[in-house]
């Protein structure tokens, strides 16, 4: 077949863009010595290194397998693919910096301060961003205008898109077994 059956960049994505929310939550709850039912801030604090660890561990290989599907053909990138993969080499270095800096802090983090800002602020629109060009590339046009989308019968001539497909009606149809359970 001439399909992956798995898609390994679309899965560990969804993890950098929630980790990124939860270490900033995190973020301010440690600075704040806040304590959220039973969960104390030594916890926030294990939560915020955690979080930081997992974007910065999942971010390398988002970035590999994103550019291995498109097959390598750097030249040919769309602007939004340029834009995701400079987003997602700035997400690694910003995380990197901010666990360096995380290490060398005695006690809880100051909340009004550039490691503030940037995990609280710089890595959620970072993540926004990343979020905004992959919609972009999966769904296609975004925002309040009309979409690029025409339908077939105002094609002109009016396109039948049975027609089209009369061909290949007798063709078995093609399974995708994720589970590999059809072998059995």
């Amino acid at each position: 077949m001439d399909h992956r059956p798995l898609h390994l960049h679309s899965m560990m994505v969804h993890a950098v863009v929630a980790l990124a929310p939860l270490a900033a939550l995190s973020f301010l709850f440690e600075a704040g010595g806040t304590t959220v039912f039973s969960v104390r801030p030594g916890v926030w604090a294990f939560l915020l290194r955690g979080s930081l660890i997992g974007i910065l561990v999942l971010a390398l290989p988002s970035i590999l397998t994103g550019v291995v599907e498109r097959n390598h053909m750097y030249v040919n990138w769309p602007p939004s693919h340029r834009a995701k993969l400079a987003l997602s080499l700035m997400l690694v270095v910003m995380v990197s910096v901010e666990l360096v800096a995380l290490a060398g802090i005695d006690g809880a983090p100051v909340t009004a301060s550039w490691l503030g800002l940037t995990i609280v602020i710089g890595n959620c629109a970072v993540v926004f961003g990343l979020s905004f060009f992959g919609l972009q590339i999966t769904l296609g046009h975004q925002g309040f205008g009309a979409t690029s989308y025409k339908p077939d019968m105002d094609w002109d001539p009016p396109l039948d898109i049975l027609a089209c497909v009369a061909d290949f009606a007798g063709d078995p149809p093609r399974l995708i077994d994720v589970q590999g359970e059809a072998k059995r």
